[in-house]
């Protein structure tokens, strides 16, 4: 297995946003999960997935926001990288480094809430 580019990774996702379906990463490489899958297939398992995993955060959790958005990315990257990008050992600072990213762009505040209903709503 490669190692990770974070730097790169990120300037991707931030930059670009993420890769549409069929289209390539810029490595050259069709995303391993939309290519077996067709993306669209997969938008309901990764939403219960992110469902379950937001399940187990209390909603008055002081950080449960961070949280919630924490699984959202895991879940994206690993949707659009693969599965097998989670087990590679910089998986844990490109997830750090895209979840701060995220923190400090001007919209961050509407996606706050979001993450807020998705908590309330798993907990329905």
């Amino acid at each position: 297995m490669e190692p990770i580019d974070k730097a790169g990774m990120l300037q991707r996702l931030l930059g670009q946003g993420v890769a549409k379906s069929g289209s390539k990463l810029a490595s050259g490489r069709v995303s391993a999960a939309r290519q077996s899958a067709g993306g669209a297939a997969n938008a309901p398992s990764l939403r219960k997935r992110i469902a379950s995993q937001l399940r187990a955060i209390d909603p008055a959790w002081p950080d449960a926001v961070p949280r919630a958005l924490e699984i959202h990315v895991r879940a994206m990257l690993t949707e659009q990288f693969g599965g097998e990008v989670a087990s590679d050992p910089a998986f844990g600072g490109l997830l750090a480094d895209v979840v701060d990213a995220i923190r400090q762009h001007g919209q961050y505040d509407a996606l706050a809430d979001y993450l807020r209903q998705q908590l309330q709503l798993a907990h329905k």
